[in-house]
């Protein structure tokens, strides 16, 4: 089982600004995030075979915590949205004109740095460092 890292933290400046391009179909701007952070078993700033099966797992487990997370709030009857990490798009509203950028929210939320290799960003995670894996839920409601 890997390492996990859960943040519930304010929606950034980005997310404020473009909601409506973001989920269009939501009638409020989110209210809180929740960034989770999955430690990979292998720095994810290589490339190859390997590296790629290992992102589809950890996609695949996000997808599986997402999809609990959304029927468990649905139940409760809160509006909730999990962002796809490899698309940067809703599971369950309408997908918009604009994707979140999960590097650049756990950068701006948590001041994480990253870099860019052949155009795709890898989080540097303070003590993982390029093996950490980032997810995103968003909730009509503010935490408690």
């Amino acid at each position: 089982m890997n390492s996990v890292e859960r943040y519930i933290k304010p929606p950034t400046p980005f997310i404020v600004d473009n909601w409506g391009k973001l989920l269009p179909d939501w009638q409020v701007p989110p209210q809180t995030i929740v960034i989770v952070l999955i430690n990979s078993q292998f720095p994810l700033d290589r490339e190859g075979e390997l590296i790629e099966q290992e992102k589809d797992r950890l996609l695949k487990q996000f997808m599986q915590w997402g999809q609990s997370f959304h029927i468990m709030s649905h139940k409760q009857g809160f509006l909730t949205e999990i962002i796809c990490p490899k698309a940067g798009t809703p599971q369950y509203s309408k997908k918009g004109d604009a994707h979140f950028d999960l590097v650049a929210t756990v950068h701006h939320s948590l001041g994480f740095n990253f870099s860019t290799v052949k155009g795709c960003k890898t989080l540097l995670h303070p003590r993982w460092h390029t093996a950490v894996y980032p997810g995103l839920f968003l909730s009509g409601t503010t935490a408690v």
